[in-house]
């Protein structure tokens, strides 16, 4: 073959490269987008069974009262 026909494959070459680049770079995108998208969502707020604020405050045993005198 003559040096044309291999300097015109190695163009074919880097220009397929290139669009095939373009086209992963394209769909990498997209899966960040939904990726980034999926991940602002908030979540459900999860709710307790139990408060979690006390709602009786503790006191002293009143038979520990009578062992400190």
């Amino acid at each position: 073959m003559k040096l044309k026909s291999y300097i015109f494959i190695i163009v074919l070459i880097i220009i397929l490269t290139f669009i095939l680049g373009v086209r992963y770079g394209q769909k990498v995108e997209k899966n960040d987008k939904i990726v980034e998208y999926i991940l602002s969502i908030t979540p459900y707020p999860t709710y307790t069974p139990y408060p979690l604020t006390p709602t009786k405050t503790a006191s002293t045993s009143p038979t520990l009262i009578k062992l400190k005198k």
